[in-house]
């Protein structure tokens, strides 16, 4: 027995030493390889640029969550006064009137409620002016809650849109083209914003700055990816989760200090431009290139890096036919040859459903909690500061996370963390002040939340081959955007069967994690049929 357990221990020291040997083989004869080299040979120059790559976090959250400090609703605690004359003779027959919410005075015309003073009748005294008064969509009577809440949920009827546009963008005109289109994009709608006084043409600057943002963040998300050797991707989505954190701070000292809701526009629009002109001085990504056939444009980005670097590498003297893969010299890239891909592909298609489920259900969690502050506890600000604090923590315990435990193990931690907080809040209990038990364990899961919601982009960047990334990205996205579309509905209104809901999707979502592979130890694939290889090795090892 003890001989058989000795054979059997030397024959998985074989089968891992066999799999490590191949993948440095492979890694050597990579683009993995050689932005590892260029990496490794970097200056302070490269490292700067990477950073920068990143700075549009900075000024994401004040641009995503605008309509929440822009519309902030009137409370009973905000004082006002009357312009009109039919105000005042109604404040004279019941004084009583001026000391009710005006929007807890109505009537009833024709079996429709309606306000006794409307939005001509009184004038607000607001440190912050809000286009929730200016368009009257600050008492729920009628349809202004829905026309409040469309100018939130448009955005991501855009970003949907982005998406997919993006998808195809990304991997057809190339990731840095991509983000300034859709920086160009997200710049003029934001100041368009500044001069709007039109409920209709807002909603359409929603929409359109929704299209701009994640075009934007897309593209120069899969191009840090892209220059990152594989072990240090961890430490990318650790900053850009920094950055984000940092970005709620920066988005509720702004809006605060803005006190004209037009102004907010204008302000996210200077903070966009700040921080995302590195777009259009960085270097498009080598791989692009190459899975594209076009060599001249590859050793033209790889001179660009190498002078960022001390590497001796030169590019015109490189082989570059050997830096792709069979599958990859056989294929032309176009979206029929993607989609052709899936379908003849089970292992590529399947781990792209897994991912597209994940995203959905890390959208609705992530923006159903961003977009409910308000709802979930008793303070605006409050909400974001503590949703800032949540990401700090998150965005310093993820790299170091991902990096001892891995992408897989770490993200399935997540989703059964939430898991675990949806099913603690389903008890209805109050406790001290406004705050309940649902309450609490909501901002208990933002650290597990925000951290799935980092590290998913991370994931999903090295899962996807070089040759469908754009497009496995524009699906997933795609997939989250209408999870977000949902999430505030669901978090404004949250009781037993919502949580229940939640949990069981969280759950779903563990289970998704468990099936995909891990990647942090392996080179990234080319095509779909690297993809499969990858499984194989990776199982067999796993096994």
């Amino acid at each position: 027995m003890e001989d058989e357990a000795i054979l059997v221990q030397n024959d998985q020291q074989t089968r891992a030493n066999s799999l490590t040997s191949s993948t440095e083989q492979e890694d050597k004869g990579s683009m993995d390889g050689l932005v590892e080299e260029l990496f490794q040979a970097r200056t302070w120059k490269y490292t700067l640029m990477l950073l920068s790559l990143n700075l549009l976090w900075l000024a994401a959250p004040s641009q995503v969550y605008i309509t929440a400090f822009a519309g902030r609703v009137p409370t009973p605690q905000d004082s006002w006064t009357c312009v009109s004359q039919k105000c005042k003779d109604l404040i004279r027959n019941t004084p009583s009137l001026h000391k009710t919410f005006p929007c807890q005075n109505t009537e009833y015309k024709n079996g429709n409620q309606v306000l006794l003073l409307n939005n001509e009748d009184i004038r607000w005294k607001l440190y912050h002016s809000s286009f929730a008064v200016e368009f009257d969509m600050y008492c729920e009577i009628g349809d202004s809650r829905t026309k409040k809440t469309l100018l939130t949920s448009i955005f991501f009827g855009g970003a949907l849109t982005g998406m997919i546009a993006g998808g195809y963008l990304t991997d057809h005109i190339g990731r840095k083209r991509t983000s300034i289109l859709g920086f160009t994009v997200l710049v003029t709608s934001l100041l368009c914003g500044a001069f709007c006084h039109q409920y209709t043409i807002l909603v359409v600057i929603r929409y359109f700055q929704g299209i701009g943002s994640y075009l934007l963040s897309t593209g120069m998300t899969i191009l840090c990816l892209e220059l990152t050797p594989k072990e240090f991707r961890n430490y990318v989505i650790g900053v850009l989760s920094l950055f984000w954190a940092i970005g709620y701070s920066v988005a509720t000292g702004l809006h605060y200090l803005i006190p004209d809701w037009n102004l907010m526009f204008l302000g996210s629009a200077v903070a966009v431009i700040i921080t995302s002109f590195p777009v259009f001085i960085c270097v498009e990504s080598p791989r692009y290139y190459i899975i594209n056939n076009d060599f001249e444009s590859t050793r033209d980005s790889l001179k660009a890096l190498a002078s960022l670097t001390t590497s001796e590498i030169d590019p015109d003297s490189l082989d570059l036919n050997k830096y792709l893969s069979s599958s990859a010299k056989a294929r032309t890239q176009s979206l029929k040859q993607q989609l052709k891909d899936l379908w003849n592909n089970p292992t590529l298609l399947g781990e792209t459903l897994i991912q597209i489920f994940i995203w959905f259900c890390t959208g609705m969690f992530f923006y159903g909690l961003n977009f409910a502050w308000e709802v979930i506890v008793p303070n605006l600000y409050t909400g974001y500061l503590i949703a800032s604090l949540g990401e700090l923590l998150t965005a310093l315990g993820t790299v170091p996370l991902i990096g001892k435990l891995g992408r897989r193990r770490a993200h399935i931690i997540g989703y059964f963390g939430t898991m675990l907080l949806y099913l603690v809040a389903l008890p209805d209990v109050d406790l001290a002040g406004q705050w309940s038990l649902k309450s609490v364990s909501c901002v208990l899961s933002t650290v597990f939340v925000y951290g799935c919601f980092a590290g998913v982009y991370l994931w999903t960047g090295e899962l996807a081959p070089t040759s469908h990334r754009g497009l496995v990205f524009c699906a997933c996205s795609s997939a989250s955007t209408i999870g977000s579309f949902v999430g505030p509905y669901i978090f404004s209104s949250l009781n037993l069967v919502s949580l229940g809901g939640l949990a069981c999707l969280a759950a779903l979502s563990t289970v998704g994690c468990f099936l995909l592979v891990e990647t942090g130890d392996k080179t990234i694939c080319l095509t779909g049929q690297d993809v499969v290889c990858r499984r194989k090795k990776y199982y067999k090892y796993w096994i």
